[in-house]
């Protein structure tokens, strides 16, 4: 594609030089240039990809894209090469990126989902069941990226945008209909999703997370509302209006300029009732359509509102009621509220809201057991909720160990010291190595329950810049196959 075909309409750049020549290839990532490539020279939080831009050249590169004046100033003396200074590098990115790739999120039935908690679960609903009903679809998430021929892991819950555009064209080329995916706060506000059109989107909930980057939890709600900015006028949004947060969104009056429903047990899509019994649920909906039945593996009434948010959006498909109520016995999700074994689980939970939800819905399902709590919290992100969840801890678990989780460049005693402000010392016990802690808590199991919580299907621990291989359910199996 031409160079004038990538940047037509793009009007917050300024053209320093314009070679109109043919791009190979887009990147962010200096590493993968090739002869041809535009080259996105973007700042980041950690390194700056001006640094980058002569080692970009060497390797071929005929577009920079950058914002810094005197970066770009310098490379003038190089000829051929075209030299763009975008106002918004980020925002800039996500168009060319779209464009490049042959605009795919307009070939495809793209679902956005977003909110605190919830995304990975009913983004996993929605796909399982499209797959079950012979309908191919994609998934871009935070535990895989899933296109019709396969899976690859993931490496952040919405790739950046270059990344992002490419998953899409091969769900498109592989003849899927329709997109699943993610969308963080981040991605939002770092421009990861210019440029696409969204058919549908789920506002989940929204609940203190990511206030080191958001602030507030204003700012936080503005980041989420944004999707709706990207989803097509003739598409749905579905809101949990059960969710203060979720009622705001769904009385904005900007908001209806596409179809908008709700879901919960006060939405036009109501939850009747819940019910557990022999590890499966039973779960009655109120729909536009009548009531469901839905009979699942999926537990909890925080699974309730998931299922109840896929199957707003799998109705608005225009699917068989009849067809979407069979399609929920075997939903697979890794990591979240996972038994690996007779009462042994492991859970993503990592918000003080997510861990009141798993060890409650435990509470209810085994009222008379011991519950075991095995968690720990995240390095260089929001401190605030650490006394929190080991203050939620007490209420619920009857034992704790706290234990390290990601500590990144924190240090893993101060991150425990202070999740430890919130616990009843009675209760708990702290076990700095995350291994022996789990193993710790399976041996004195005995007939009791144990939740491990954090991590969920992660598989490496993030230690000074290190990630090192680790994973909750591998040591979890451990214990098991050492003893049966």
């Amino acid at each position: 594609m031409k160079l004038s075909q990538l940047i037509e309409n793009i009007k917050e750049i300024e053209i320093i030089r314009l070679k109109d020549t043919e791009i190979t290839g887009i990147t962010e990532d200096s590493r993968d240039i090739k002869p041809g490539y535009l080259f996105f020279a973007i700042k980041g939080f950690q390194t700056d990809g001006h640094k980058f831009i002569n080692d970009a050249i060497k390797k071929g590169s005929v577009v920079i894209i950058g914002t810094d004046r005197k970066s770009l100033t310098k490379i003038r003396s190089h000829k051929n090469i075209s030299i763009i200074r975008a106002k918004n590098i980020r925002k800039i990115t996500g168009f060319i990126s779209h464009k490049f790739f042959n605009e795919p999120s307009k070939k495809l039935k793209l679902i956005g989902i977003t909110g605190t908690n919830g995304k990975t679960t009913t983004s996993f609903i929605i796909y399982n069941v499209l797959k079950k009903l012979n309908i191919k679809a994609g998934l871009i998430g935070s535990i895989y990226y899933i296109t019709p021929s396969g899976k690859e892991k993931a490496d952040r819950t919405t790739p950046p945008p270059v990344k992002l555009n490419q998953l899409l064209k091969k769900i498109v080329k592989e003849d899927g209909e329709y997109g699943i995916m993610e969308v963080s706060s981040h991605s939002i506000l770092l421009h990861r999703i210019e440029g696409l059109e969204f058919y549908g989107g789920v506002f989940t909930n929204l609940s203190p997370e990511h206030l080191d980057f958001h602030n507030n939890m204003y700012n936080y709600f503005l980041a989420k509302y944004q999707l709706t900015n990207y989803i097509n006028n003739n598409g749905i949004f579905a809101v949990n209006t059960d969710d203060p947060f979720g009622k705001i969104l769904y009385g904005l009056k900007n908001v209806q300029c596409f179809r908008t429903e709700s879901f919960g047990k006060n939405g036009n899509l109501k939850i009747l009732d819940v019910k557990t019994a022999n590890r499966f649920s039973a779960i009655q909906l109120l729909t536009t359509h009548g009531k469901m039945k839905i009979e699942t593996n999926l537990k909890g009434m925080f699974n309730a509102y998931n299922i109840a948010a896929a199957v707003s959006i799998l109705l608005n498909m225009e699917l068989p009621p009849q067809l979407i109520e069979t399609a929920f016995k075997n939903i697979q999700v890794p990591g979240r509220f996972e038994e690996i074994a007779p009462k042994i689980f492991i859970d993503y939970a990592h918000t003080p809201d997510a861990l009141k939800k798993i060890l409650k819905t435990l509470r209810e399902l085994y009222p008379k057991d011991k519950l075991t709590l095995v968690f720990g919290c995240g390095g260089d992100r929001d401190r605030n909720k650490r006394p929190l969840m080991g203050k939620i801890a007490s209420v619920y678990a009857d034992r704790i160990i706290v234990t390290d989780d990601n500590p990144r460049f924190e240090n893993p005693e101060r991150i425990i010291s202070e999740i430890l402000i919130g616990c009843d010392p009675s209760k708990t016990i702290t076990i700095r190595d995350r291994k022996t802690a789990i193993v710790t808590a399976l041996k004195e199991k005995r007939n009791g329950v144990v939740i491990i919580a954090g991590k969920g299907p992660d598989e490496y621990q993030e230690i000074e810049g290190i990630k090192y291989p680790f994973s909750d359910k591998e040591s979890v199996l451990g214990v098991i196959n050492d003893n049966p």
